[in-house]
């Protein structure tokens, strides 16, 4: 039988470990969402996206902690894929509800932004 002393580090650190996963699904959540939105306001189909690394996309290496930027693979109506950055939010953090403030597309003939 083990301790009550380990059982409840045990139970500490498990409770901890589980709420690390309930928020970062919340949070991928929460972005799918917003990007669905997105492309659906633009008349696209998101097929895929991901967070950027610091050292990906147009605004490597100088973002915010206020700005979020995504990798989106979409589609068009004809089924033609594209990609693009997706940045939210603005450098100082002085903007309401997160808004798209920057695409980048992959080929410029690209006529969405």
């Amino acid at each position: 039988m083990m301790p009550s002393s380990l059982v409840n580090y045990v139970l500490f650190f498990g409770g901890v470990g589980l709420l690390c996963f309930v928020m970062l699904k919340l949070g991928h959540y929460y972005w799918s969402y917003r990007l669905n939105q997105w492309a659906a306001d633009q008349g696209l189909k998101l097929v895929d996206f991901r967070g950027a690394k610091f050292y990906e996309g147009p605004s490597a290496w100088v973002r915010s902690d206020s700005q979020h930027l995504f990798r989106v693979h979409v589609e068009n109506k004809q089924g033609k894929s594209s990609s693009a950055w997706v940045m939210f939010g603005t450098f100082w953090g002085l903007s309401l509800g997160l808004p798209v403030t920057r695409v980048v597309w992959d080929d410029s003939s690209q006529g969405i932004s």
